[in-house]
């Protein structure tokens, strides 16, 4: 799968993020931008009579929102979701530009993203673009520190939006973004009020590139934001061959890693490893994605996944510089473990 394949599917965003932050807020001044236009909602609500749907469609119109209201899209058995997106890929007159899915407070984001990755049919017609999750700055610090679920939404994060910092001081502001930075050394975060932001700074946060068609390694990775030298890294761990960094680090056990190597892989015989690695601590990671140099290809093979389930890798064109594989890790403290692994993995599998 090359990058021009991966422009043809429809970009899916998740906006999550705990009860009552803003996300309905956020998504209804997001709707009112130019750039937004063609973009499609799906809004999973838990009561059989939706609210946040009707505020939206009176953004974009009743034919563009979705309502999932059979329960948390997350826990419920039935497919709903992949129907919904299946009949949204198929609409050619308009076709969506874009999808975002409005997620229930409670929803778990690795089980959402499950049901994009692991659906056969969903490969060939979406891309996930990324997750935007906000954060209450009147309550965010004591709900990341009640409930775990909060915690998970804000660490698996490509963008965490902390809302109604015009209701606190910025002392308030400053310890809930430290705490997020704790869960996620690299994502990044953007004080909003009321909805007030740039589309543009919250969508095209995928591999590629929407202004120019082209992958963007270094973009999506933000991997600059885990080396020794960058800022919240708290300890680094350094070796001959590959290395790896733990950035960030919570007392509530999350952590981000990132693992690196400076040769060349058997990608047969790393990828067996690999496989290995997520079937035995597979639940410790929340996210793994990155790029793998191997021996038998000069293109630089892009990698992608939650938990244990992985999109199919994507051969992009060219390295933006020099060669190299890179991996970022996302997981409880547990998963430390894990990236130990995926370092020795590198180092035995070297061509």
């Amino acid at each position: 799968m090359l990058e021009r394949d991966a422009m043809a599917r429809i970009p899916v965003s998740f906006v999550t993020g705990f009860l009552g932050s803003g996300k309905t807020t956020l998504i209804s001044a997001l709707l009112k931008q130019p750039e937004m236009a063609g973009t499609a909602i799906v809004v999973n609500e838990f009561g059989a009579v939706g609210i946040d749907d009707v505020i939206l469609a009176e953004t974009v119109g009743k034919s563009s929102v979705k309502l999932l209201a059979n329960g948390c899209m997350c826990c419920v058995a039935d497919d709903e979701l992949s129907v919904t997106l299946l009949d949204l890929t198929q609409r050619t007159d308009p076709r969506p530009t874009r999808i975002v899915i409005e997620t229930t407070g409670l929803a778990e984001p690795t089980k959402l993203l499950h049901k994009i990755m692991a659906d056969p049919r969903m490969r060939s017609l979406v891309r996930l673009d990324g997750v935007i999750t906000t954060v209450d700055a009147v309550n965010g610090l004591q709900t990341l520190h009640d409930h775990p679920v909060a915690r998970r939404q804000a660490a698996i994060a490509d963008r965490r939006i902390v809302t109604k910092t015009d209701s606190v001081d910025a002392k308030t502001v400053e310890a809930l973004e430290d705490a997020l930075r704790a869960l996620n050394g690299y994502a990044d975060i953007l004080r909003v009020t009321r909805g007030a932001v740039s589309a543009s700074k919250l969508f095209g946060m995928s591999l590629i590139d929407p202004a120019t068609g082209k992958a963007d390694l270094n973009r999506w990775l933000n991997s600059a934001a885990h080396r020794p030298d960058g800022l919240h890294t708290q300890q680094s761990f350094r070796a001959d061959g590959p290395h790896l960094h733990f950035s960030g680090g919570h007392g509530d056990g999350m952590g981000t890693w990132l693992i690196e190597g400076m040769r060349p892989v058997d990608w047969a015989r790393f990828s067996l490893r690999v496989g290995e690695i997520l079937r035995q601590y597979g639940d410790l990671l929340l996210r793994l994605k990155g790029v793998v140099w191997t021996n038998d290809d000069d293109r630089p093979l892009v990698i992608h996944g939650v938990q244990r389930v992985f999109h199919a890798p994507i051969r992009l064109k060219k390295w933006p510089g020099s060669p190299g594989t890179t991996l970022v890790a996302i997981g409880s403290a547990s998963a430390e473990c894990t990236a130990e692994l995926l370092k020795r993995a590198l180092e035995d599998t070297v061509a």
